[in-house]
């Protein structure tokens, strides 16, 4: 209603004015009759309004009135070079005779919409308002920055969603290890299967719509997983057997251990609980547990188990200990016989292993039949030392 009251007026006016002037009536004219100014939200808009006046100068100006409305809410803005709306936002620039421009400073979404610059003659200009909206994340349809934890094994959807005007595009990126982004969709939405301990941790969510500055959104997962453990001595894995020298003074066991979260972990001897020296310290993203036998004693062989365990399962890894001792025995078995002396002495045979030999005569006669060498050096003994070794003895045999 507002709107037809003042164009009533603003015809009235107009006619009034065109009667009470010379035959020849020249009217203002409009440099376009339309317009789109576009401004990013928290700025300044200036919407233009450029009135001719070269063919009006000598034809009384003073009838023609200048009037600003938006049309969107029928509001009057400007009359003439005074704001009437209240808004401390809004005000007119003349600083030319035929410059009529609106500005509006600290742009919002609700600025945007159509203007009108309106002569009291009926003619007008039209401007289009068009406010852009830098990207903004909804956090009610976006995934939190730090979501509950995920047990391994199950799926995980992330969750990016942006308000802007144009509307944002995003891109959802994973990071490796080495921190190396990748894109990985360029939806909304994106759904992790199979999450294991290896999965990437850290996701973010990019919208942008060319009116920046972009927005992100960082996600980091958090995996809850079952134990996975190593056993070390010396730094070096360990497997079924670690033979110790029973002078050693200490051994030191070492148990790696990652699971999350953490909760527990011991040491077995023999399958019993073992309460000995033991430490647990973390190595950046493993625990340590530490045990030492300081006190080596006959007793301290056995098999030794690492037990680790949460609430998603018990891992366990054993080792058998063997107290290790170095013997070196030589058994020599002589037998003694009574034997007729041939004509000839009967050949003599030899090996590495075994060495018998059968000497006879008339009288009494010392044969050596079996000598057996039973420690680590004989499997190095040369066959001809074995050899030069019992012809000394046959001949010792003979005398």
């Amino acid at each position: 209603m507002l709107y037809l009251f003042l164009l009533t007026i603003i015809s009235i006016t107009s006619a009034t004015s065109i009667e009470n002037d010379s035959d020849q009536v020249f009217l203002p004219k409009f440099d376009r009759l339309y317009e789109i100014v576009s401004v990013v939200v928290g700025k300044r808009a200036l919407l233009p309004c450029y009135v001719s006046l070269k063919d009006v100068k000598n034809n009384g100006m003073d009838t023609f009135k200048i009037i600003w409305m938006k049309l969107n809410n029928s509001s009057i803005l400007t009359m003439e070079e005074r704001a009437v709306n209240g808004d401390p936002r809004i005000s007119l620039l003349h600083a030319y005779a035929d410059e009529w421009n609106l500005q509006i400073d600290d742009i919002d979404e609700d600025d945007a919409g159509i203007y009108r610059c309106f002569v009291n003659n009926g003619k007008y200009k039209t401007v289009i308002l068009d406010v852009k909206v830098p990207p903004k994340i909804i956090d009610e349809l976006t995934t939190v920055p730090y979501p509950p934890s995920i047990h391994v094994g199950s799926n995980f959807t992330i969750k990016c969603y942006a308000h802007g005007k144009p509307t944002p595009n995003v891109r959802i990126l994973a990071y490796d290890q080495s921190e190396s982004p990748k894109t990985i969709s360029e939806q909304n939405e994106i759904t992790i299967y199979n999450i294991s301990r290896h999965t990437n941790r850290r996701y973010e969510c990019i919208a942008s719509n060319g009116y920046p500055p972009d927005v992100a959104r960082s996600v980091q997962l958090t995996v809850q997983y079952p134990p996975e453990l190593s056993l070390f001595t010396n730094e070096e894995i360990v497997t079924n057997s670690l033979f110790i020298n029973s002078n050693f003074d200490e051994i030191r066991l070492k148990c790696q251990v990652l699971m999350n979260p953490f909760e527990k972990i011991s040491w077995l001897k023999d399958n019993q609980h073992f309460e000995s020296n033991y430490q647990i310290y973390p190595i950046g993203n493993y625990f340590v547990s530490e045990l030492i036998i300081d006190d080596w004693r006959t007793d301290y062989p056995g098999e030794y188990t690492c037990l680790a365990s949460n609430s998603l399962g018990t891992t366990s890894k054993s080792i058998q200990i063997v107290s290790l001792s170095t013997t070196t025995t030589v058994k020599v078995e002589r037998i003694t016989s009574r034997h007729k002396r041939p004509k000839h002495m009967r050949p003599t045979t030899a090996s590495t292993t075994t060495t018998t030999t059968t000497v006879s005569d008339l009288y009494s006669t010392e044969s050596l039949t079996l000598l057996t060498l039973s420690s680590t050096s004989t499997k190095n003994t040369s066959p001809i030392i074995l050899i030069f070794f019992c012809i000394i003895i046959i001949n010792i045999s003979m005398r």
